[in-house]
Formats: C-alpha cells, sequence, structure tokens
C-alpha cells in the first residue's frame, strides 16, 4: 500500500507499519542524531586552535622565529579547515533537516495506515530509509572529518613535538 516496488509484496506478510513503528521512532532519533556530527567536527577544530594558540604564545614569548612562522601557517590552516566544516555543516543540516522531516510525515502515513500490509518493499524502505542511511550519513561525514583533518593534526603534533623539545632543550 505504502510503496510497491514489484512482485515482493507478498514475502513479509503479516508485517504490518504498527509493527514497524519501533523502527521509525529509531530512525527519527538517528536523524536528530546527526546533529552530533556537527559537535564533533566543532569540538576537534576547537582543540586544534586552542593547541595551535598555545604553541603560537609559547614561540612568541621565547622568541622563536622559525616556529613562529611555522605556527602562524598551522593557524591558517586550521583557519581553513573550520571554514571548510562551516560549509560542511551547513549543506549537511539542510539534507538532514529534509530527511528528518521525511521521516517524520512518512511515520505519520504509515501511523495512518498502521494496519496495513508493509509487504517487503516498504519493510525494506523502512529499514533502509530509517537505520542505514542514517548510520551511512555519519559514516561517511566522521571520514570525511577524518580526512580532513589527518594531515593538520599531524603538522600541529610534528609542530608541538619540536617546539617542546626546544623549550625543555631536549
Amino acid at each position: 500500500m505504502c510503496i510497491d516496488f514489484g512482485p515482493w509484496m507478498g514475502v513479509a506478510a503479516g508485517l504490518t507499519f504498527g509493527k514497524l513503528a519501533n523502527v521509525q521512532t529509531v530512525g527519527i532519533g538517528l536523524y536528530l542524531a546527526l546533529a552530533v556530527i556537527q559537535a564533533l567536527s566543532t569540538t576537534g577544530i576547537a582543540g586544534l586552535s586552542r593547541r595551535v594558540a598555545t604553541l603560537l604564545t609559547a614561540v612568541t614569548s621565547t622568541k622563536m622565529r622559525i616556529e613562529t612562522a611555522n605556527v602562524r601557517r598551522l593557524v591558517g590552516d586550521v583557519s581553513g579547515l573550520e571554514i571548510g566544516f562551516h560549509d560542511l555543516n551547513r549543506r549537511l543540516l539542510c539534507i538532514v533537516f529534509a530527511l528528518f522531516t521525511f521521516s517524520v510525515i512518512y511515520f505519520g502515513y504509515c501511523t495512518i495506515w498502521q494496519d496495513a500490509d508493509a509487504g517487503w518493499d516498504g519493510a525494506m524502505f523502512i529499514f533502509g530509509f530509517y537505520l542505514v542511511l542514517p548510520i551511512l550519513i555519519f559514516s561517511g561525514s566522521a571520514l570525511v572529518i577524518h580526512r580532513r583533518c589527518r594531515a593538520v593534526a599531524k603538522r600541529v603534533d610534528d609542530a608541538q613535538k619540536r617546539i617542546q623539545a626546544a623549550l625543555l632543550g631536549l
């Protein structure tokens, strides 16, 4: 009744939309939880920013000219990441909001027709849309964040080790 992809309607006989409501409520929660991605990227960038600011203070106060130039470049790299993540978060928020809105509307539709047989295609759509898609979005976003931050975080770590060794005479 909801979605008909073909001859598989009878495979999940007896599985109604009402019985799939638990999957849908978990899925709606997953779409809301995708906002955590924004917090993760913002927290990661804030951590890198604090570390670079601390390094800049250390090299400026000790007049380490070469390292000062290196750390200033890192400040620019971190700022570039931050600008990029603002764009990613803005786009992701629009996409997730649209998916969340559709999920709530579809949940309402399925609630009205909760005694209707969902069929194979309806059940697979609900599992795919409400469980698989949010997990794929989260995993993909986490991978993008990791890849974008990896090189800059490595350069910050290297600079921190060099500066720490120079300051402590190691």
